[in-house]
């Protein structure tokens, strides 16, 4: 039973780690193609539409 468990924990570190790796590389890549200023202004723009 606890290895089931086990395994399930571990699908879903490994499901987060790949989440924020391709989320790291989206922002390098807008960074790259765009530009600081750009990407910043993005950025801003995104966080004041959550918040």
């Amino acid at each position: 039973m606890m290895g089931t468990v086990s395994v399930r924990v571990g699908a879903w570190r490994w499901g987060l780690g790949i989440a924020a790796v391709l989320a790291l590389g989206a922002a390098i890549g807008l960074w790259a193609r765009h530009g600081a200023a750009v990407f910043f202004e993005m950025l801003a723009a995104g966080l004041a539409y959550c918040f």
